[in-house]
């Protein structure tokens, strides 16, 4: 346990725009063919069907939503700058299109996979003539992508991950809990309860948290250097680009721990014999550092339900900014290893994106990456494909 101590998505719009963490508040008017239901578990779905269709259906995971909001469609995170809605620019070229708001939140891999096949295979059931399946997925959701293109071969024809996690969230879980121990000790003043062990508490005084992250950040930027250095975090060009970084980084562990740890039936973060580098004293920092053990089975339930193999059998492209400091670029490196050692390394087409922040994407970027999942799973261009390209010029 750590000792006491005194207490004291910047918006990313991209033809699949991404907000981390998810904010879905506005109502958006759908085009004629959609419609939504509700399931008696709360879960919102969403399907769409043009007029005339091209018998192809493409299926979008979300990303990460806190666990204290409520269940909701992700019809912001579909929107584009001008408020145009990604399902009707589909919609437009002949394909169907669906989504689901989970039947749970936070880390919702293993819950939100299951919830992407049941809406699929309640499509198949309504449409039996379905052709091509593509599945979409945005961080969270690209994770969520990549584990049912492994699984689910049969299922889905090809898909595109959006600055997910795909080498797994056991490194991302390590990532990001590195993150707060290191924060912690070049800032202890921060918080007075360890990295694992977030509460109610902890939520409501999030915003608190938060002002006193921007502002110790801001204050002592040699700190918050040697903090990203030692986490090996991507830095953005200004001392405000590191502090919105650092805050949203330790958003996930404020307001997100307690649940992965009831979903994983434990803590699954260890760091006892971690030595961490890149500070002015390395020596002291791994003295000081706070050090916790994880639970053996919390960490094989991650393993098992969050980490990708690389049995990669279909296309899967995959679009990522290079300095990406909440889902490392790393990511796209260590599954590209396991798909080769797979012996399905064609089968991956990583896409690095050269600029900062999470998925800070660019409309022709993703719908670019989009054409080439089509092409790759189909052997053909989606309709009128060029013609939208142009517009968004």
């Amino acid at each position: 346990m750590k000792k006491s101590r005194s207490t004291c998505f910047m918006k990313i719009a991209v033809a699949l725009s991404l907000l981390l963490p998810l904010s879905v508040t506005a109502q958006v008017p759908l085009p004629n063919g959609c419609s939504i239901d509700v399931k008696y578990n709360g879960e919102k779905t969403l399907i769409c069907k043009p007029e005339p269709w091209n018998g192809d259906l493409v299926v979008y995971a979300h990303g990460y939503v806190a666990p204290q909001k409520e269940l909701e469609l992700p019809t912001e995170e579909l929107k584009l700058d001008d408020e145009t809605f990604v399902p009707a620019i589909l919609m437009g070229m002949g394909y169907a299109f669906a989504t689901t708001s989970f039947s749970t939140n936070g880390y919702a891999v293993k819950e939100g996979a299951r919830n992407i096949n049941a809406l699929v295979d309640r499509f198949k059931e309504t449409y039996p003539t379905t052709d091509h399946v593509l599945v979409l997925g945005a961080s969270e959701g690209g994770l969520i992508a990549t584990m049912l293109m492994e699984k689910y071969p049969n299922t889905y024809d090809g898909g595109l991950a959006l600055c997910g996690p795909v080498g797994g969230m056991p490194y991302q879980i390590r990532y990001m809990a590195d993150f707060r121990v290191v924060f912690d000790y070049f800032f202890e003043d921060v918080f007075d309860f360890g990295a694992t062990e977030a509460d109610e508490t902890a939520w409501a005084a999030w915003e608190t948290y938060k002002a006193v992250i921007e502002g110790d950040t801001l204050f002592d930027p040699h700190s918050t250097n040697q903090l990203f250095n030692v986490v090996g975090a991507a830095q953005g060009p200004t001392v405000e680009d590191r502090a919105k970084a650092a805050q949203d980084l330790l958003a996930y562990n404020i307001l997100g721990y307690k649940d992965l740890k009831e979903k994983a039936k434990g803590n699954p973060y260890d760091n006892r014999w971690r030595w961490y580098t890149g500070s002015d004293n390395d020596l002291r920092l791994n003295m000081g550092v706070e050090r916790v053990r994880a639970k053996w089975r919390a960490k094989q339930y991650i393993r098992k339900y969050y980490k990708p193999t690389g049995d990669l059998q279909k296309p899967l492209v995959t679009l990522h900014t290079t300095k990406d400091p909440i889902v490392p670029y790393r990511h796209e490196l260590l599954y590209a290893l396991r798909t080769f050692a797979k012996g399905n390394g064609t089968n991956l087409v990583s896409l690095p994106a050269f600029s900062y922040g999470h998925c800070s994407l660019t409309p022709e970027q993703v719908l670019g990456s989009f054409g080439l999942l089509v092409w790759m799973s189909t052997g053909t261009l989606p309709d009128d494909f060029e013609t939208y390209l142009e517009s968004m010029q």
